[in-house]
């Protein structure tokens, strides 16, 4: 009997460091293409309602493109039977070698995604979605 006891309070103990394992979540990433562009988004931790700050790469032939004239975020969920339409807009800021800023879904759900780039007068479009 006392055996068993202390196999049952170690696994007790074990099963205690394993569910406060206190290791960072994996963040969120996406990739896909606005024209000749690579556009990757993501985010260090998991997409959440509320704020979220959101990295945006932008290369071309493997060539980050640090000189971009407006890179904008928008996030929104089209209007649905008893609930409005929501959006978000922001202008992303230089950040090394990608644009950064804060987001906010104000719901779970799907949320369609769209960054708006402007190059060399040229302006590029990525489409994608996230889900909450």
């Amino acid at each position: 009997m006392k055996n068993f006891l202390k196999l049952a309070s170690i696994l007790t103990l074990g099963l205690f460091f394993v569910a406060c394992n206190d290791t960072p979540s994996e963040g969120f990433t996406k990739t896909g293409k606005a024209g000749d562009l690579s556009v990757t988004y993501s985010s260090a931790k998991p997409l959440v309602v509320g704020d979220n700050t959101i990295d945006v790469k932008i290369s071309k032939d493997g060539k980050a493109i640090t000189d971009a004239t407006k890179v904008e975020l928008k996030v929104f969920m089209p209007e649905m039977p008893g609930m409005p339409y929501m959006e978000n807009t922001n202008l992303l800021a230089p950040k090394g070698e990608s644009y950064s800023g804060n987001i906010n879904f104000s719901m779970g759900g799907t949320w369609q995604v769209k960054i708006f780039i402007e190059k060399d007068g040229k302006k590029y479009k990525y489409s994608s979605s996230v889900i909450l």
